[in-house]
């Protein structure tokens, strides 16, 4: 069952399990409420905020990717030192240097903060 969170109270959350509460004409009710008597009672859906992501850890995140591309061409990098042929692979020394300037970059924003 979802979370709730009372608007009204701001303080009360409803995870699915029996509650008690005290009815408008002084009574009490006890039991598991239906999402219309939440809804009533002024509960709504809880959906956690996730922040968006801040620029150091967008660059932290996509130097992550570039060092796994360049862990991922490793391969490739010791059969061109074995002397193999490479032409299959196409311009991929040219991709990792492109990697490589990018993490570098990304490496010099870092450390000017």
């Amino acid at each position: 069952m979802k979370t709730y969170y009372n608007e009204e109270t701001r303080q009360y959350y409803y995870e699915g399990k029996s509650m008690t509460r005290r009815l408008p004409d002084g009574s009490l009710w006890s039991g598991v409420p239906t999402v219309e008597r939440l809804n009533e009672w002024g509960y709504k859906p809880y959906e956690p905020q996730t922040p968006e992501p801040t620029e150091k850890e967008l660059r932290e995140q996509r130097m992550q990717e570039i060092v796994s591309e360049l862990q991922s061409m490793d391969y490739l990098t010791s059969k061109y030192i074995d002397g193999e042929d490479m032409t299959e692979y196409g311009d991929w020394q040219a991709k990792r240097k492109v990697l490589r300037e990018e993490y570098r970059q990304l490496e010099s924003e870092q450390n000017e903060e």
